[in-house]
């Protein structure tokens, strides 16, 4: 491909994919610190304070991008990105950040940020491979050929260590720091902030921890905030995806009307405004029913809080909208043939190495 076409193609891209406001926010506050003002430039590119405030919105890529690179040549600063990630917070991250703050340990806040990536910005995706008992978080993408994609990635990996040592407290520090791209300014700096041995021009883009890091406590852990957090962060997730996909947009609506009752498909429709046959017949169409993706919630979200958090089989059986455990019980028993209790009690963490 030629590079001029290489440019419409990403370009064109850019113009079909979305940030989060508040990476937006994250970029604007990193900019002020390194001396550039981008007010003048949001006006210009049609950005309004409602758009940043609104958590529900969603800025296109092509205009974040020109923000990013006008940030990088104000400031003069070859290392924007990885100096950006070293000013991370919590209202940074969205729904992320207080979920993952007042998680148990490390590993469940990492967990965390796994689905969350692509609604943070739609730039790269997030996985996690085990290899020789060590945890590499892997990003991905295909928008390596951006001019910006090197100080992305120096950002997100600055912004998950800084703020991993935030949570738990310590000076901890990754096993290893790889990166696709070459160094975008003095190494030392890169020494200086991820203070292990860091490579450059490798084959993937990647963060190795150390297994035993995973089960370090979090200074903030609060169970009861946890739960909340985490519900607001999961349909955070489900509404991301829901945007232009209808399943999605009643699984949203399940979630929401759980805990004050069993959802019911008439209101649900009419909150999305079409009729109740028009909804099942849409749903029909999907080859499944009310019924089935009712069902397929609980599950999931039975499975989430015997597996991660402290609420009682009893309490869970009511906050799925059971009238009593014994239901519950029939229920999860005839999903998984083993009761919540022993569910609970002979899953391990998700996040586990294999022995």
């Amino acid at each position: 491909m030629t590079r001029a076409k290489m440019s419409a193609s990403l370009s064109s891209s850019l113009k079909l994919r979305t940030v989060a406001p508040f990476w937006l926010e994250f970029l604007l506050d990193a900019a002020l610190r390194a001396g550039v003002d981008l007010s003048r430039a949001l006006v210009d590119l049609g950005i309004s304070n409602d758009d940043l405030e609104n958590p529900q919105s969603r800025i296109a890529m092509s205009v974040e991008n020109q923000l990013l690179k006008q940030a990088m040549k104000e400031s003069g600063d070859p290392l924007f990105g990885l100096h950006m990630g070293e000013g991370i917070r919590p209202r940074f991250m969205g729904e992320l950040g207080y979920a993952s703050m007042s998680s148990a340990t490390l590993g469940d806040a990492i967990e965390l940020m796994i689905p969350f990536t692509k609604v943070t910005s739609e730039c790269a995706q997030l996985r996690f491979e085990w290899r020789d008992k060590s945890l590499w978080l892997i990003w991905e993408s295909d928008l390596e050929d951006l001019a910006t994609y090197p100080a992305r990635i120096d950002a997100n990996f600055a912004g998950a260590i800084v703020y991993g040592r935030w949570l738990i407290g310590k000076e901890m520090s990754p096993a290893r720091v790889l990166f696709r791209h070459p160094p975008q300014g003095d190494e030392l700096e890169y020494q200086r902030i991820f203070r292990c041995e860091v490579a450059f021009e490798q084959p993937v883009n990647a963060i190795v921890l150390d297994a035993g890091l995973l089960d370090l406590p979090l200074r903030d852990a609060d169970p009861e905030m946890h739960k909340v957090a985490r519900s607001r962060m999961q349909r955070a997730v489900t509404k991301y995806h829901a945007r232009d996909n209808l399943l999605e947009q009643v699984r949203l609506e399940i979630q929401k009307r759980l805990q004050q009752g069993v959802p019911q498909l008439e209101p649900i429709a009419d909150q999305l405004g079409i009729k109740p046959w028009t909804l099942r017949r849409q749903l029909r169409s999907e080859n499944t029913d009310f019924s089935s993706l009712l069902e397929d919630e609980r599950r999931r979200l039975a499975c989430d809080w015997l597996l991660h958090s402290d609420r009682s089989v009893n309490q869970i059986a009511l906050d799925l909208g059971y009238s009593e455990q014994s239901a519950f019980n029939r229920a999860f028993k005839r999903w998984f043939g083993v009761t919540p209790v022993h569910y609970r009690e002979q899953q391990g963490s998700a996040l586990s190495p294999d022995d």
